[in-house]
């Protein structure tokens, strides 16, 4: 009776070890490319804006909110920050879209700076200012602006802040302009003014409702049997961060796992990584969807690039 049992408890042990053995190496079988068709995958940048012939330096470049703050330093005395003022009220009355505020924080959204240099640009003609962009976040719909910088080396020997308001367009994107009645035109004049195109451009851009926008991109795969690994990047292309986003995976009716990511910031991606994606055993899997918001949950700039379908060879 005793070698008997033990006999039974040895063939039992042995067709485990078979199993377990089996189910092994059937896991780790050599990797074959997966065949798909990617059915949906629509990444391509759209065109956002219509510049037409407005003097920029960069398309679709903004801040991420309407209401900006800046900050002028103490190398200003009261004359050009009094200008400087006065030329972001103007800027705000003449676009209708954009307001400032002033900040005594370092980080604001717009730095301003005075010298008493004089750096000479061509035969009697000096720089009066510089400004512009110093940290944008590239997107590859938006280049959006974390910070800019006005730096006024001479006082305007006009009343109305021509220097003032050229830098502050710069800071917007605005390149220089041939028009000599512009205020974007390389030498300063006293009647210089923004422009109707620049203001219908900058209210065009700013009508743009801040969103996040998750993108997928860079799907990768190879399956054997009724595993599947793939690689899959999540891009946030849009103009604020996104929270509490997840990546859901589906076969016909069958949802075969949801992912949730971290946070994505604006202009971040991250890569998904997995190995061993089990398929529905006895099913026949024509397809396998991968979908970002499945329950669109989360508003954003385009809903379009949330999904793509693969279609599995078997």
């Amino acid at each position: 009776m005793i070698l008997r049992m033990l006999r039974l408890g040895v063939l039992v042990f042995g067709l485990t070890l078979i199993l377990l053995s089996s189910g092994f190496i059937y896991k780790n079988m050599p990797v074959e490319p997966l065949d798909f068709i990617i059915e949906k995958f629509d990444t391509i940048p759209k065109e956002l804006i219509d510049y037409g012939e407005v003097p920029v330096f960069m398309e679709n470049l903004r801040f991420n909110h309407n209401n900006i703050s800046f900050f002028i330093e103490e190398s200003c005395d009261e004359d050009r920050k009094s200008a400087m003022i006065s030329a972001f009220e103007i800027f705000k009355n003449d676009i209708g879209t954009i307001s400032f505020y002033e900040s005594f924080d370092n980080s604001s959204d717009i730095k301003v700076s005075c010298s008493n240099e004089s750096i000479k640009t061509g035969n009697k003609i000096f720089k009066a200012g510089e400004g512009g962009p110093s940290r944008v976040i590239n997107t590859s719909n938006f280049k959006i602006i974390e910070q800019g910088t006005i730096n006024l080396y001479r006082k305007s020997r006009c009343d109305a802040p021509v220097v003032e308001l050229h830098e502050i367009s710069h800071v917007f994107g605005f390149d220089h302009s041939l028009n000599p009645k512009s205020i974007l035109h390389n030498v300063s004049d006293c009647d210089q003014k923004i422009t109707p195109d620049m203001s219908e451009l900058i209210r065009t851009l700013y009508s743009i409702e801040p969103l996040p926008d998750a993108v997928l991109k860079n799907l990768t795969a190879v399956k054997r049997k009724r595993y599947v690994d793939f690689n899959l990047t999540v891009l946030n292309e849009g103009l604020v961060d996104i929270t509490n986003i997840s990546l859901t995976i589906i076969s016909g009716d069958t949802e075969l796992e949801k992912l949730f990511l971290d946070d994505l910031k604006v202009g971040q991606g991250r890569t998904i990584k997995m190995s061993n994606l089990r398929l529905p055993f006895l099913t026949k899997i024509d397809s396998l969807e991968f979908f970002i918001d499945y329950e669109n949950s989360l508003e954003e700039l385009d809903e379009d690039n949330n999904y793509v379908k693969m279609n599995l060879a078997q």
